[in-house]
């Protein structure tokens, strides 16, 4: 059996799909799993083997653009139509997914619930649409419930995967033992948090711990802020500066004691290397982001009061701002997981 996933989307989703992807390999062991996403989203999925090949499309934003897309892009079609696939599922729920998954070959093409009314070809071309309704709910259970209508899935849904043997050691972190790993960075403007905030977050981790990584990606004003921290803080900080893989970030959080950062594909990659959370959230919908699977506190606006309505909390949650996020509740966050995980360690039976 061949099954073929298309998920086109950031890097965070591509590892939200390992539980699905772990799951239909437990229900059908002998099916070669292929995996369509989107360039640059590869790597995070390097610690998954239940995936057998990895194809990447050309991202859709301008910037993402490259001399060429066109031609890779056919190329990566002739590929999906020379192999026969007994089942694809498209899981990024947009056009340009569904085109993609009707040039494949299959018999049995199936869609996630669509946010907008198939075009009059694709209702031809796919076999049918899951009926499961993902919008309150976390998009781990979005891409599990959607092809399990299909497949046998066994439930409980999997913990995300990046398998330990896979990450790698970060040469200048290898002399690290006691730290925690602070995500500075994001590509989303909206996301991002002030530079004196991290500061007095990473004062206070540096009371908790021996060291503190700053991770943050290549571009400059992140790699402005994280030397600014260094400069502030000290030597006990090390910084990635972007200079650093996907598996590298994972050998980083299975061996770190707390992730504090943002709703980042990091995050959930320290949730897949079962690194407990402290996460801040702006103006995006935890419901739908919470780590999976890990001990975990969300930090939000200050004096934030979730409604009980789902669709006057979405509202809500539309009008929060990063600014409003004070460092002394993201502090009393961190004393408050690291507190519940020494007190569990210390009753657990030896």
């Amino acid at each position: 059996m061949r099954i073929l996933f298309i998920k086109p989307k950031h890097i965070g989703d591509s590892l939200i799909l390992t539980p699905t992807i772990v799951a239909v390999k437990q229900a059908c062991p002998d099916a070669e799993i292929w995996v369509a996403v989107r360039r640059g989203c590869e790597a995070i999925l390097a610690g998954c083997p239940e995936i057998d090949r990895i194809l990447t499309l050309p991202g859709v934003e301008k910037t993402d653009r490259r001399p060429g897309d066109l031609w890779r892009q056919v190329e990566v079609l002739l590929s999906l139509w020379s192999v026969k696939f007994d089942y694809v599922f498209e899981l990024g729920d947009g056009h340009r997914a569904r085109f993609v998954a009707m040039l494949s070959r299959s018999k049995h093409r199936y869609s996630v619930k669509t946010t907008s009314p198939l075009k009059r070809l694709e209702q031809k071309r796919f076999t049918g649409m899951s009926s499961f309704d993902w919008q309150t709910c976390h998009r781990v259970e979005k891409d599990f419930y959607s092809v399990a209508e299909f497949l046998p899935l066994a439930k409980p849904i999997p913990p995300m995967r990046f398998e330990r043997k896979f990450a790698k050691n970060w040469a200048k972190g290898n002399s690290l033992s006691d730290f925690c790993v602070v995500q500075i960075g994001t590509r989303q403007s909206f996301n991002r948090w002030n530079k004196e905030g991290w500061r007095d977050v990473c004062r206070h981790l540096l009371e908790r711990f021996q060291n503190v990584v700053i991770s943050a990606g290549s571009v400059d004003h992140e790699k402005e802020e994280a030397l600014w921290l260094l400069r502030e803080l000290g030597p006990r900080l090390y910084c990635t500066l972007g200079k650093i893989t996907w598996p590298e970030v994972a050998g980083l959080l299975y061996r770190a004691k707390l992730y504090v950062g943002l709703n980042t594909a990091a995050m959930h990659l320290a949730a897949a290397c079962e690194c407990p959370v402290v996460a801040l959230f702006g103006p995006s919908i935890e419901d739908h982001w919470y780590p999976w699977q890990v001990p975990y506190r969300i930090v939000t606006s200050e004096g934030y009061l979730a409604a009980q309505n789902p669709v006057e909390r979405y509202a809500q949650v539309k009008q929060r701002s990063m600014d409003q996020i004070q460092s002394r509740d993201v502090i009393a966050s961190c004393d408050s997981l690291l507190n519940e995980l020494s007190t569990a360690a210390v009753s657990a039976p030896s």
